[in-house]
């Protein structure tokens, strides 16, 4: 349908024009496999070029077995230094790069890009479209990072023809604090999730414990330590449950927990770690309740949407992204952040329910996945939004 609206919109264009260029831009190339591949499928389906820029790394090669999109390695984009000297040579080649293959539109993702990358796009005078995916750690902090990270905001979003946010608290924060024009500014819950792939499966060799997941960078914002700690509390007492963390530590991140630190926890016998895997859908099949006790400056969490299309109740924070995947006792939990002793009391709680009333947390975490966060409603207003702005310039 999304296809046949984008034709029917082209009509009027000379058929020996060449198809429109798209650019998607992102910190790295990890990021566009992981949680915008539906999206550049759907592009080159409507008959877009789909170009690719981001920092390089082994998603690359999926991006190029899985699609048609060309890849250009963005090689001063640097996510781990906060110089000047280094972000000034990263907004030099972004402008020089988007002046040189000269796209219709680019569509900038993650913190960098979508500052220094929309200052680069008026530059070269490609017209933009901003999509703020949380805040992370700026969003976290009360410091100068987070001033000099909304100042750029600020600056860049000036620039930007649409600005999507997939929460309602940053849409909120941004216009009240004339970080955006309002008339820009539009919600799009979440980055889609691919309702089919992650479809619900049976558990295969269930566990007679109950059994929790961490999915996540291994990032002590996202709530790893808080996990671990409620994991042994609940172990002092002989609460029958196994712990389970699926993701590895982050290099790259400056609140990363250690090899060693994650090391002490897998001997000590709190958690079981399951490492990095391409695949998650088994992991999640595994488990009974996906836990994310996350206080990062969230989007969406794609780890809880995956675990609800596949209908896993959720435990979470009511922190800025996490608390719109929870209907509080409908399809799981909400607790506070930074709470070790509320997320162990919680998970008590959890163990305590039925199967039945499991299962019916999950299927309510399915419905949840296909009315609000789903590809079919998340993609076409992409389209949409490009369509306008092709139109528009």
């Amino acid at each position: 349908m999304v296809t046949q609206r984008f034709f029917i919109l082209q009509t009027v264009r000379n058929p020996l024009e060449p198809a429109p260029r798209i650019a998607l831009v992102a910190s790295i190339a990890w990021t566009l496999w992981n949680y915008r591949l539906s999206l550049i499928k759907e592009l080159e389906s409507a008959g877009y070029e789909v170009i690719l820029l981001a920092a390089d790394d082994a998603s690359r090669l999926h991006l190029e077995q899985h699609t048609w999109a060309k890849f250009f390695p963005l090689r001063q984009l640097s996510r781990r230094s906060i110089s000047l000297y280094q972000n000034l040579k990263f907004l030099f080649e972004i402008f020089f790069v988007l002046r040189h293959h000269r796209p219709d539109v680019a569509l900038f993702f993650t913190i960098r890009p979508n500052t220094l990358g929309n200052l680069a796009a008026a530059a070269a005078g490609v017209p933009s479209i901003s999509t703020v995916e949380g805040m992370g750690i700026s969003g976290s902090s009360q410091g100068w990072l987070r001033r000099i990270t909304l100042f750029l905001y600020r600056l860049a979003f000036r620039h930007a023809s649409k600005v999507i946010f997939l929460n309602n608290d940053d849409l909120q924060d941004f216009t009240r604090q004339r970080i955006v024009n309002p008339q820009k500014a539009l919600l799009i819950h979440g980055p889609g999730i691919d309702l089919q792939h992650f479809a619900p499966q049976a558990k295969v060799s269930p566990s007679e414990k109950t059994v929790f997941l961490f999915v996540a960078r291994l990032l002590s914002e996202k709530g790893i330590c808080e996990f671990v700690e409620a994991a042994r509390l609940l172990k002092s007492k002989g609460v029958a449950a196994e712990f389970r963390v699926l993701g590895s530590t982050d290099s790259g991140n400056p609140t990363t927990i250690s090899d060693l630190e994650l090391e002490s926890w897998v001997q000590e016998d709190i958690i079981q770690h399951l490492g990095f895997l391409d695949d998650v859908r088994p992991a999640i099949a595994a488990c009974d309740f996906l836990v994310l006790p996350s206080y990062y400056r969230e989007g969406v969490p794609r780890s809880v949407l995956e675990a609800m299309s596949m209908e896993k109740p959720i435990i979470t924070t009511d922190n800025v992204g996490c608390r719109d995947t929870v209907e509080e006792g409908k399809n799981g939990f909400l607790i506070p952040s930074r709470n070790v002793a509320a997320l162990a009391d919680t998970m008590e709680k959890a163990i305590a329910l039925s199967l039945e009333q499991r299962a019916e947390m999950g299927r309510w975490s399915r419905q949840m996945a296909e009315s609000e966060f789903g590809d079919q409603w998340v993609l076409p207003r992409y389209l949409a939004l490009i369509q306008e702005v092709l139109t528009k310039h």
